[in-house]
């Protein structure tokens, strides 16, 4: 069994089970080598957190 990274890809903040961040986390079903080229800070995190789906979303915004 394949083990998962539990943090954001984009800043590193973890978003496991029992973090704030773990309701809307995304998951990233991309290689760490195309996350890698893809010039992520966190290339091994399997995930992305809502802050930074927000920030990286020109298609999708909040409702304030």
């Amino acid at each position: 069994m394949i083990k998962s990274i539990e943090i954001c890809n984009h800043c590193g903040k973890s978003v496991a089970v029992g973090k704030s961040c773990f309701i809307n986390r995304i998951p990233d079903l991309n290689s760490i080598d195309t996350r890698t080229a893809n010039g992520l800070k966190y290339p091994t995190g399997d995930f992305i957190c809502y802050e930074c789906d927000c920030k990286n979303s020109d298609s999708w915004k909040p409702l304030k």
